[in-house]
């Protein structure tokens, strides 16, 4: 009449003779085995030692801190979408799926709204317990206790409030074979489960047990390489790790705050990548000679640092890699400038700037010129050091050059160099120019449009031959230099007006970037709004700004875009007394009424009726008027000409 796992042969029959031993427990007390499985018979016997009610023993207490201990946390944390995706097997046929702890809790419990109602009538809920000696028979219970998986069918049930539900449930395993919880498909009024019912909780649960294993052994793993970190960053040495394929494979803190690096950035690479004459060393490590100086590529350029080189071996006398000491060394550093910013350093929210964040790293993994169009404001400089830092060229130099900044009668030897004696005053031994210092790196000519024309025919020189001449000098310096160029002005126009060579834009073009003006990316605005209060606030915490405020953050054009937002912030910043910011806080340019939100005048039309509303408060003072803007001098007096007004100071 049964099967070897436990599921009936005639669940018709046997229903019948065991609602027939049901009938004889409560009248006498007494189990007649020969009607019952042997399973269901043990458990019986179970709950009458333990004296449950067969008429009424439900769960009288719910547990609310059931997830008190961090196992129980875990393996619901594991289980819960394996059970999801059990569930989704059974939706809709009147199914609750259940999940309880080795110690009889039940950590979930969820499925059809009417099989749920029925189980928490009777506080089969989470945070309750399913143990035999509470809930009576149940496959649940019996997993539990007997630690093999069962069904249990309606008069089995120990208890009379269960006879009307089935069961299958399977008992959950960690790698040592220990019990760590069971897991559960109930319905009711129903027909018995079928045997492919239990194999489907049985698989579900094996997915379980895989999981929760693996991730047990990850963080076992976890420990003990948080252990090792934190005896080697404990370390006075500095020291790095090579692999038998001489791959970095760990170094400490004093190591990473020796090379100026981060573990991050050169674990995994292989040792001559990083350390220039890394396979001359060791090759002299046969001599026994282990004291070496190796040469690092920094950013600041080439570093000597002393090393004390240690092969390591296995028992079997197998190479296991190489322990490297490293001792700083005292010689002088060259310094150059770096790039600090990179792509993560972009806040935004919007398409637009998503979509040129992704082209920029396809750009950045290339090795060609890049030119970058924007406004005043727009972050074109922290748009070239994220593609330098994202490139080949990282750990080299990366130097920024203003074009306009620079006197037109000294921009070739700024840009190029100089000889010794070239001319009166000119420094003994010569000077290195911009290109000569980034050489190997990246150069960022920003304001190229503001560039003379004499100095672009110098620069497409420079371009085409890929090598400079010291103003004064003979002899070519050749480059292995990146090229990427900026500009606010649109060199279109400035080819047509014939102040920018149409060969030096090819040249610089060969990608083209273009960052969209914030009034054309409003998405941003709120995002980069709560940066900036983060960046610059200080003591001050969990500050709100009203609707109104939104509002004019929203819909202003913002002419000076992000630097003239993050100046308006600071400015609020600096104003604010609570701890929201309402439109008294802004600028004063913002409303026509400070003491009135409700008079508010959006500034939102034109460029020149912002000026112009700045100029009126500034009394026409150009200095104050662009201080206020958070823009400069140039900006206003350019907007001025475009809209041909004049009678300013």
């Amino acid at each position: 009449m049964r099967e070897s796992t436990g599921h009936l042969l005639d669940p018709k029959r046997q229903l019948v003779t065991t609602e027939q031993a049901w009938d004889r427990l409560v009248a006498v007390q007494y189990i007649d085995k020969s009607l019952l499985r042997q399973e269901i018979a043990l458990s019986w016997q179970r709950c009458l030692s333990s004296n449950v009610n067969p008429h009424t023993s439900k769960n009288e207490n719910v547990e609310k801190d059931y997830l008190d201990l961090e196992n129980k946390r875990y393996l619901l944390e594991v289980a819960l979408p394996h059970m999801q995706q059990l569930y989704t097997f059974v939706k809709g046929k009147d199914f609750i799926v259940m999940l309880a702890a080795a110690d009889g809790t039940l950590l979930s419990v969820f499925g059809d709204k009417k099989m749920y109602s029925a189980g928490e009538a009777l506080n089969v809920v989470a945070g309750a317990s399913c143990l035999e000696s509470v809930l009576g028979t149940t496959s649940p219970g019996i997993c539990l206790a007997r630690k093999v998986p069962l069904q249990v069918f309606r008069q089995e049930h120990y208890c009379r409030l269960y006879h009307t539900w089935c069961c299958s449930a399977v008992p959950l395993f960690n790698s040592q074979g220990e019990l760590i919880g069971t897991l559960d498909l109930s319905n009711r009024d129903k027909d018995v489960h079928p045997a492919s019912l239990l194999d489907l909780v049985k698989m579900t649960a094996s997915s379980i047990q895989a999981e929760y294993n693996y991730r047990i052994l990850q963080d076992d793993f976890k420990k003990s390489y948080y252990y090792f970190n934190m005896v080697v960053d404990n370390m006075p040495e500095a020291l790095i790790f090579f692999d038998r394929d001489d791959k970095i494979s760990h170094l400490n803190r004093n190591a990473t705050k020796l090379l100026g690096t981060s573990a991050e950035q050169l674990v995994g690479k292989q040792a001559k990548a990083v350390f220039s004459n890394y396979d001359g060393i060791k090759q002299e490590l046969a001599t026994g000679r282990h004291w070496k100086e190796l040469r690092f590529k920094t950013r600041s350029g080439l570093v000597g640092i002393e090393a004390y080189l240690k092969p390591l071996t296995s028992e079997y006398m197998e190479p296991l890699g190489i322990v490297c000491t490293l001792k700083e060394d005292n010689k002088p550093k060259p310094l150059h400038n770096t790039a600090k910013y990179t792509f993560d350093d972009f806040v935004h929210a919007s398409e637009h700037m998503d979509a040129l964040i992704r082209t920029a790293k396809r750009i950045a993994a290339m090795d060609g010129s890049v030119l970058i169009q924007g406004e005043s404001g727009t972050g074109k400089e922290i748009l070239a050091q994220a593609i330098h830092n994202a490139s080949i060229r990282r750990n080299a130099p990366f130097i920024a050059v203003n074009c306009a900044a620079l006197p037109q009668e000294l921009i070739q030897s700024e840009l190029f160099g100089y000889e010794e004696g070239t001319f009166t005053g000119a420094k003994r031994g010569g000077k290195t120019g911009k290109f000569e210092m980034g050489n190997g790196g990246t150069i960022f000519l920003d304001e190229i449009g503001d560039m003379p024309l004499n100095a672009q025919a110098n620069l497409l020189r420079v371009l085409q031959e890929k090598s400079i001449v010291r103003v004064g000098g003979a002899h070519p310096i050749h480059l292995d230099i990146r090229v990427i160029a900026a500009t606010n002005k649109t060199l279109s126009r400035e080819i047509e007006a014939g102040r920018f060579r149409l060969d030096l834009f090819y040249r610089l073009a060969v990608m083209n970037l273009s960052i969209p003006p914030l009034r054309e990316r409003k998405d941003d605005v709120m995002p980069l709004v709560k940066h900036f209060v983060r960046k610059h606030q200080q003591m001050r915490k969990d500050i709100a700004f009203s609707p109104p405020v939104k509002s004019l953050l929203q819909t202003y054009d913002w002419p000076g875009n992000v630097r003239e937002l993050e100046n308006v912030i600071v400015n609020v910043l600096t104003r604010i007394t609570q701890q929201t910011v309402t439109t008294d806080d802004l600028p004063e340019y913002f409303n026509t009424d400070s003491n009135q939100e409700t008079d508010i005048l959006l500034l939102k039309d034109t460029e020149l009726t912002t000026i112009s509303s700045a100029l009126v408060k500034c009394n026409n003072n150009i200095t104050k008027t662009a201080r206020l803007l958070g823009v400069s001098r140039a900006t206003i007096y350019r907007k001025l000409k475009i809209y041909n007004a004049t009678d300013c100071k």
